[in-house]
């Protein structure tokens, strides 16, 4: 009975030292955000906001798309916002971490498992993530008020949530995967070698069914996590657009969390071996 007492005991502290390890290290992270607020609110803000004044507002003003098309975008750009800043806000932290600062030994020599500084970086790419959203909003509301026609109901209050915390969920663990792969002096490629297909193929400015016109890159687009990010907050926001069932919409961004969870934290394992090594 001592004996079990004691190993109950010694789990007991290992858990609350873990705990207490993982948020020392998230909020040692959101401190340095907070450092460079302004930098963060201009770096997530700036793209929704061009996109959004030419597609939503300029381009509809002048009668080159139609009045509807900022409905139409509205919910692209949420979940553009959210997925393009976690990814950011996971990859390029632990790329620069690993390759250039090497900050990432400081934690590893925490008497925690490597996994528990992996999932803090998640953490703080997923809160990122959340803050991105919230920015677009007011860009969307001063350029789209009036054309965005939101028909959500009170029911829709509970799935949308869900949906927003597995899109943020997704952008971490996609930038937990890019951050192991991508080293510092690729970081600027990565905008337009890796991003940009992302957006411009991820069912923004048209919706997956729309895509039957052209069935190969109907395809195609299903290996992006956006093109669920998005068909699963139009399915809520605008379900009076044509978009995929959110059924299908939610079990996609689930298997990119897992898929792309599960690749990442095992190159980031094979990184933490080498760096010890």
């Amino acid at each position: 009975m001592t004996n079990a007492g004691e190993k109950n005991n010694a789990t007991a502290r290992s858990g609350r030292l873990a705990r207490q390890a993982f948020w020392a290290m998230v909020q040692r992270d959101l401190l340095i955000q907070a450092r460079d607020a302004w930098e963060f609110v201009f770096r997530v803000a700036m793209l929704p906001f061009i996109l959004i004044l030419t597609y939503g507002f300029m381009l509809p003003t002048l009668g080159v798309l139609p009045k509807s098309f900022p409905s139409q975008m509205f919910a692209g750009m949420v979940g553009m916002s959210m997925l393009i800043t976690g990814i950011h806000g996971t990859a390029v932290p632990f790329t620069m971490d690993f390759n250039n600062m090497h900050e990432i030994e400081d934690r590893l020599q925490a008497p925690v498992s490597s996994t528990v500084v992996g999932l803090s970086k998640m953490l703080v790419g997923i809160i990122e993530s959340f803050v991105g959203g919230l920015i677009v909003l007011p860009i969307s509301l001063i350029f789209m008020g009036s054309r965005i026609d939101v028909t959500m109901g009170a029911g829709g209050i509970l799935p949308l949530v869900l949906v927003l915390v597995l899109i943020s969920l997704a952008s971490a663990a996609l930038g937990l995967l890019v951050g192991t792969i991508v080293k510092p002096n690729q970081i600027a490629a990565m905008f337009p070698g890796f991003l940009m297909p992302v957006v411009f193929l991820g069912a923004i400015f048209f919706s997956w069914q729309s895509l039957s016109a052209i069935p190969v890159l109907q395809t195609i687009v299903l290996v992006n996590p956006l093109v669920y990010a998005n068909e699963a907050l139009r399915a809520i926001l605008t379900p009076q657009i044509a978009h995929m069932p959110l059924v299908w919409s939610v079990l996609g961004l689930v298997a990119a969390i897992v898929i792309m969870g599960g690749l990442g934290f095992r190159r980031f394992h094979r990184m933490v071996v080498g760096q010890k090594a």
